[in-house]
């Protein structure tokens, strides 16, 4: 899906909450949208269409994209606190403007704090050791199916809600 096609099914208040956090960081926006593309073809590349559903697939895509997010922006800026303040910013803006339950909203909140706090941990940790690290924590996923059991779960172990 092109990014136009993707903003245009955006209702207006979601799309002027868009423009707004793009203004107040314009540098941050195209490493973003280039991040965010290298993240769905990486995904597609190790999951194929897996990735688009509540599996441990999407798990690791929601933790990916954060830490691509932040790494692409972190060679713009140096300050990882600013660069996951804003990759928080965007990716939370995400999930408040996506058409989730409750349920899947919570887990993806989860996992893109998961990719984040590796980022966190050691901003030049090697693409190839974040895909490592998050496909064994895609193998560790823990299915729940309430939204609590989120609340309860490890901080540092990926959630799912479909085998």
């Amino acid at each position: 899906m092109g990014l136009w096609k993707h903003l245009s099914g955006l209702d207006p208040t979601a799309l002027w909450a868009l423009v707004l956090l793009c203004l107040r960081h314009p540098l941050w926006v195209f490493p973003t949208i280039k991040a965010t593309r290298e993240c769905v073809a990486m995904c597609n590349l190790i999951y194929g269409k897996e990735h688009h559903r509540n599996t441990a697939a999407n798990a690791f895509r929601h933790a990916l994209w954060n830490f691509y997010i932040a790494r692409a922006c972190y060679k713009r800026n140096g300050s990882t606190e600013k660069v996951l303040q804003w990759t928080k910013k965007f990716t939370d803006w995400h999930e408040d403007f996506s058409k989730n339950p409750p349920i899947a909203r919570q887990m993806d909140l989860h996992n893109n704090r998961i990719g984040r706090m590796l980022f966190k941990e050691n901003p030049q940790v090697s693409t190839e050791e974040a895909i490592g690290i998050f496909k064994a924590k895609a193998k560790a996923s823990l299915k729940v199916t309430e939204l609590q059991e989120i609340e309860a779960i490890d901080s540092n172990r990926f959630v799912h809600l479909k085998e």
